[in-house]
């Protein structure tokens, strides 16, 4: 089902976690969406959660900007029983979007405006368990499909995380994400192109959803000239201010060049006149850069994809774990004269999907924009 976002949803949902204090807290969640195909979907809903912590008494207000108990319940709802979720510390966040499981299958919560652009026709969302999307595997979670595994393709969804105020210090956004089948032409197939995370953008214009407006589709910026050159098809959204693209490119583990040491490719953006983004206007900062690659990587895997710009010293710090087998790799680029720390504001976020000569049907299943916010999954 592919949705197009109108502006009226709801899903019903409790959370309990059981400890030393508890609070409950109603709010209202709006947002609508209608199926293109023949039915209309209405999922219409108030969640009223009931949070137990065992830390110091607060009150926790469950809205529009999600508070360190939103985010510890949305990570272990959405995982489920098989992985511990630690809370470490934390300020606030937005632009929350997570999926259920068989076990607790609200379809999805959404707290931010977002907007499914850029081959929007792409993107489906497919309930918990749905055999469509995961086949013959075993899992119970649902899934927000960016891509299917099809030759060269495209898309993204840009997510108003305006509802966090960026003050200068680190800035994270955090993908989940997982796969469940894919093929190749031509090379080795082998999951390839992964999920490009863009950090900071300012669209010029009120987005329109399900069209590629104010977008600029390329492949491969600033490898010309490599022996291997892999990024997949990324959109690059124009935007007012400069921004950063992070990418995990899993290919890089089979196809590489002499000074490949990971699997991340990094871009920062400076946008010509009126926030248009030409080719030239994308710098190339890292190809197959990071320490280390991804290993045993399976359909049905959950990806951990974290991107953090720490403000203080204008530093990027990504990782991607697979939390089925704990394989790990990380990426510390300082940005020195490339990127200027951005001023204190408002930002939307984008997260893309795109396919090349090899193709893997890429989805996510929980989004995150955090200020100043530290945790840690673990497999158990």
């Amino acid at each position: 089902m592919t949705l197009t976002e109108l502006n009226t949803i709801t899903s019903t949902s409790t959370i309990t976690s059981t400890s030393t204090v508890t609070s409950t807290v109603t709010s209202t969640v709006t947002n609508t969406y209608v199926s293109t195909t023949t039915s209309t979907i209405y999922l219409t809903s108030t969640v009223t959660s009931t949070v137990t912590v065992t830390q110091t008494q607060t009150k926790v207000s469950y809205g529009t900007t999600p508070n360190n108990i939103d985010i510890y319940n949305a990570l272990t709802t959405t995982l489920g029983n098989g992985y511990k979720v630690t809370l470490l510390n934390s300020t606030n966040a937005s632009g929350m979007l997570m999926f259920g499981n068989v076990g607790d299958p609200q379809l999805f919560i959404n707290y931010s405006f977002l907007y499914f652009i850029q081959h929007g026709d792409l993107i489906k969302v497919y309930p918990p368990g749905s055999a469509q999307y995961w086949g013959n595997l075993s899992l119970d979670l649902g899934v927000l499909q960016i891509v299917p595994a099809e030759y060269h393709v495209s898309a993204a969804l840009v997510a108003n995380t305006t509802g966090i105020y960026y003050t200068g210090g680190n800035y994270t956004v955090m993908v989940i994400g997982t796969f469940s089948h894919g093929g190749a032409r031509f090379i080795q197939p082998y999951p390839a192109d992964g999920y490009s995370i863009m950090l900071f953008v300012t669209p010029p214009k009120p987005l329109i959803n399900n069209t590629a407006y104010y977008t600029n589709e390329l492949l491969n910026v600033g490898m010309q000239g490599w022996e291997v050159k892999l990024s997949g098809e990324i959109y690059y959204p124009y935007s007012m201010t400069p921004y950063i693209v992070v990418q995990w490119e899993p290919y890089w583990n089979v196809a590489r060049d002499p000074w490949t040491t990971g699997e991340f490719n990094v871009w920062v953006v400076h946008p010509s006149p009126y926030g248009i983004v030409n080719e030239s206007d994308i710098k190339l900062l890292v190809g197959g850069g990071g320490n280390g690659f991804i290993e045993g990587l399976s359909p049905g895997d959950l990806i951990e994809m974290k991107v953090t710009y720490d403000g203080y010293n204008n530093t990027i710090y990504a990782e991607v774990v697979d939390l089925n087998t704990s394989s790990t790799i990380t990426l510390t680029l300082p940005l020195y004269s490339n990127f200027t720390v951005p001023h204190v504001g408002n930002y939307w976020t984008e997260v893309n999907a795109g396919t090349g000569n090899s193709y893997w049907n890429w989805g996510i299943i929980y989004l995150r924009v955090f200020n100043n916010v530290y945790f840690q999954i673990e497999k158990v």
